[in-house]
């Protein structure tokens, strides 16, 4: 059986102008976390600190898609100048996150989370 770390290096790997991918608790707590070397490049940029901050919108974005009877989050994309962060709940405990520079194509990100997310959720198990 592969690992977290197999699944998310998979990602890194094969999408151009990705920086990170990590398993995270919606608590914030990282599970595996796989950086490439173009994140050096990124001067004042904490990525970790930034995740788990995300973590907490993520929470607040699910509980308000309950409130309205949106039903739940498949995905969260957050685009700042300098990165765009694709975030998809992986199960009620565990998300996956993408973090790609600003060249890098979104669209192959969100189906890389969909065919690995699905990955790591038995992994999990």
């Amino acid at each position: 059986m592969a690992g977290f770390d197999t699944h998310l290096r998979a990602m890194v790997d094969r999408l151009g102008g990705a920086l990170a991918a990590t398993l995270m608790g919606v608590d914030g707590i990282p599970v595996e976390t796989v950086e490439t070397s173009d994140l050096a490049a990124y001067e004042g940029l904490d990525l970790s600190s930034l995740l788990v901050e995300y973590s907490s919108v993520l929470t607040q974005v699910q509980r308000t898609g309950d409130v309205f009877a949106a039903g739940p989050v498949e995905e969260l994309t957050i685009r700042s100048e300098r990165l765009t962060t694709l975030i998809r709940p992986v199960s009620s405990e565990y998300f996956v996150a993408l973090a790609l520079g600003p060249n890098a194509n979104t669209g192959k990100g969100r189906f890389l989370l969909r065919v690995h997310g699905s990955a790591l959720v038995s992994e999990l198990s």
